[in-house]
């Protein structure tokens, strides 16, 4: 192995197992404090600044960079939304940008010249990450929402009204639906209709079925009327009964998905198997001309192979 090759691993190695310990230390740190604000939530210390009050009404429309990728921007706004993060489509798209460079630099030096196209896709690792913290944060928001919904039930039997329940909710539930059902109680206490606040939660939560249905049932009956605590006892019943159709889909489908992830494994351990045990020969794939064009299609053909078998393992419920 040539000992530029050799060097730049090591400096690889050396800056990744780095930032893994930083990274470590400074999760724990946030799990520390999330720990911290969650105590103060609930004992109701948790003080509410003007400045909070103020993020209550924070706006959520598309910023100028958003309006111009159109309906990637929409997107990217989703995922944003979704994962509740502290910035814009703009700061995202230069996230992107930033780590498509660092890629291109990393892997121009070890795979000289074709070795720059290679780095372009690292720039999608800032929005992969964006939309996984947004789906993870979905998944908590509907996990919690039938508990949610049965303690509504519950204390508005007992005689609370509806802004007490939601208040019950934000003090009771854990995050991140105690913070949503803050959210609504706020706003509708310094004066916002109940309509524009479930409005602004919706779109703060934007592709939540769920959710959506029980905004639609409360404003449905605050208008016509009904019994509201049968109505939210349903409701909550209807999703447990969807998570446990949900929980037997992937129980059914958990093969086909096992054997799609060794077959994505499988070609990088091969390429990594051949390094060890014949570099001359696999070399030829960025040491050639021919060698790198077929590298570069070969990932290019890895990577649309793995979207496939994604999707044709996805089963919508």
């Amino acid at each position: 192995m040539p000992p530029f090759i050799i060097v730049g691993l090591m400096a690889i190695t050396f800056t990744a197992v780095l930032a893994t310990g930083q990274g470590l230390y400074w999760a724990w740190l946030a799990k520390k404090d999330r720990e911290q604000e969650e105590l103060k939530r609930r004992l109701g210390a948790g003080g509410g600044s003007t400045e909070d009050d103020v993020s209550l009404f924070r706006s959520i429309e598309k910023d100028a960079v958003a309006n111009a990728m159109g309906e990637i921007g929409q997107r990217m706004q989703d995922a944003i939304l979704a994962a509740d993060a502290p910035y814009g489509v703009s700061q995202l798209v230069t996230r992107m940008f930033i780590a498509a460079g660092i890629g291109m630099v990393i892997f121009g030096i070890l795979i000289p010249p074709f070795g720059i196209v290679f780095g372009i896709p690292l720039g999608y690792v800032p929005y992969f990450l964006v939309n996984w913290q947004g789906n993870a944060r979905k998944k908590k928001l509907v996990e919690q929402l039938p508990d949610s919904l049965a303690l509504m039930s519950r204390s508005m039997s007992a005689g609370l009204g509806l802004s007490d329940a939601f208040r019950l909710v934000a003090e009771e539930m854990p995050m991140p639906i105690a913070g949503e059902f803050g959210r609504v109680t706020e706003e509708v206490r310094f004066g916002r209709d109940y309509r524009e606040a479930f409005e602004k939660m919706l779109a703060r939560n934007p592709g939540l079925f769920d959710l959506r249905i029980m905004v639609s049932s409360i404003l449905l009956q605050r208008e016509t009327g009904g019994n509201l605590i049968e109505i939210l006892e349903n409701i909550g019943e209807t999703i447990q009964a969807r998570f446990l159709f949900d929980a037997k889909v992937r129980a059914m489908t958990a093969e086909a998905k096992a054997s799609a992830l060794i077959l994505a494994a499988l070609p990088i351990v091969l390429f990594g198997a051949c390094m060890v045990v014949n570099y001359d020969y696999i070399s030829l794939l960025w040491t050639t001309t021919p060698g790198m064009a077929i590298l570069t299609l070969g990932i290019f053909l890895y990577i649309f192979g793995g979207v496939v078998m994604n999707d044709m393992t996805k089963v919508e419920v």
